[in-house]
């Protein structure tokens, strides 16, 4: 087996599930993880984790341990690991999530500087949609060196589900996600609140905690939807599948923040088509790559609680198209977001970047 080094400076937060499912089941490398800080031990028990404060010595450590390749996880970790790999003549990519590609390059002039020397001096990358990649090529990557790896769900934990029964008007809509400005939870409780005059019964359960938390909890009171907005605060894994299983609806406003940072694809949206409830969410980065406008999902702009409300209420009252959408959903998240396939790649650019 080849030892391959996957570096994450924090390992892991728990909204990194999709992280954690890439290091399992390979065949053919046996990834070793490093990191200056181990967090949620219980909830991703992996082995080896070796915890480093500093990198002195990291060259000599690599040799030691027989690294043969190594792995960064988002931008600024690749652009830490370079020294080290150049120093050790060991292969790296760089696998690009999100906020790395947008936000970080925006903030930090100098990151963006580093960058057009990991691209040139780097061996791959890696990019969880095409509107990544262009973003990465934007940035000065050369297309040839960026491999599409999308992010992947275990379908077994994810099986199609029967419809859940709407009783007396009892709509239940579901919302997951970090409470951040870019995930548009503030867009999706003022649309409820128009939602709720055509469906006074419905319900919204937003799942998550972050940043937002207070100002949210004080849109709800201002709106006065404490009995209709449901703020559950951030639930295990398994717990939100509990959640998916129980809602009628999954919506998701994601939009571009103020300061650029944007999404990759989020895994709850996967997690729900393959779960079988119909999804709603915006045009925005990758998103449209999953969600194809009234064939896998709905999709309305960023930023727009009216148009946003009114997909909701279109949506509800066309019942009669969702077992069409969530079967043609559940096959496209088959397709491209199975995390066997995308594990697969995976060890195929390892093979690759190894024989090179």
């Amino acid at each position: 087996m080849h030892r391959v080094l996957v570096y994450r400076r924090n390992f892991l937060p728990k909204s990194e599930t999709f992280l954690y499912e890439q290091l399992l089941g390979h065949h053919e490398v046996k990834p070793i993880v490093l990191t200056r800080q181990r967090l949620n031990k219980k909830h991703f028990p992996y082995s080896p984790v070796y915890v480093r404060k500093r990198m002195t010595g990291l060259s000599a450590w690599l040799k030691k341990k027989q690294i043969k390749c190594l792995h960064a996880r988002f931008g600024p970790a690749g652009v830490e690991l370079l020294p080290y790999a150049r120093r050790a003549r060991l292969p790296l990519i760089t696998s690009f999530h999100g906020f790395d590609a947008t936000k970080r390059v925006k903030e930090n002039p100098r990151y963006r500087r580093k960058l057009k020397r990991l691209f040139r001096k780097g061996k791959a990358f890696t990019a969880v949609s095409e509107h990544m990649k262009k973003q990465l090529v934007r940035l000065g990557c050369p297309p040839n060196k960026i491999t599409l790896i999308r992010s992947g769900i275990d379908l077994r934990k994810f099986p199609m589900l029967p419809a859940e029964e709407v009783r007396d008007g009892k709509y239940r809509l579901l919302s997951v996600g970090r409470l951040t400005e870019k995930k548009g939870m503030d867009t999706l409780i003022r649309a409820f609140r128009r939602v709720r005059k055509k469906y006074p019964h419905a319900k919204l359960i937003i799942v998550g905690d972050g940043e937002e938390k207070q100002k949210l909890k004080r849109m709800v009171k201002r709106y006065k939807l404490g009995k209709q907005v449901i703020l559950k605060g951030a639930l295990p894994h398994q717990k939100v599948q509990r959640e998916l299983a129980r809602c009628h609806l999954f919506v998701i406003a994601c939009k571009t923040a103020r300061n650029g940072n944007q999404e990759g694809i989020p895994n709850v949206l996967m997690e729900a088509m393959a779960t079988g409830r119909p999804v709603i969410s915006t045009y925005h980065a990758g998103i449209p790559e999953l969600v194809q406008n009234n064939v896998t999902g709905y999709l309305v702009p960023e930023r727009s609680p009216t148009k946003l409300a009114r997909k909701i209420e279109q949506v509800i009252a066309g019942r009669q198209e969702w077992p069409r959408i969530v079967a043609k959903a559940r096959e496209k998240v088959e397709r491209n977001h199975d995390i066997e396939k995308q594990r697969a790649k995976l060890e195929q650019l390892y093979m690759q970047v190894m024989k090179k």
